[in-house]
């Protein structure tokens, strides 16, 4: 788990410093990767917990074996290729 601070950014502007999707920063926040606040009904992440923590991999996204595609083959041609 990361520590918190007391410098909050937008959770849009979190989940540009982090190369992802606020749906991704959201996630992160739920498990306890990153700290945030909610202040009228929108979500705030500490920005020192956003230099403590990694980015997020495709590895955190895609499942093992797979392409991401829902194909469920893991072939470097790509999903076509089974």
């Amino acid at each position: 788990m990361c520590v918190a601070g007391t410098n909050f950014v937008p959770i849009v502007e979190a989940a540009q410093l982090l190369e992802t999707t606020e749906m991704r920063v959201l996630m992160m926040l739920k498990k306890d990767e990153l700290q945030g606040k909610m202040v009228e009904e929108a979500w705030y992440v500490d920005r020192s917990s956003l230099k403590l923590c990694e980015k997020p991999k495709a590895a955190d996204i895609v499942k093992p074996g797979g392409c991401g595609g829902g194909c469920g083959g893991g072939n470097s041609s790509g999903c076509g290729g089974h």
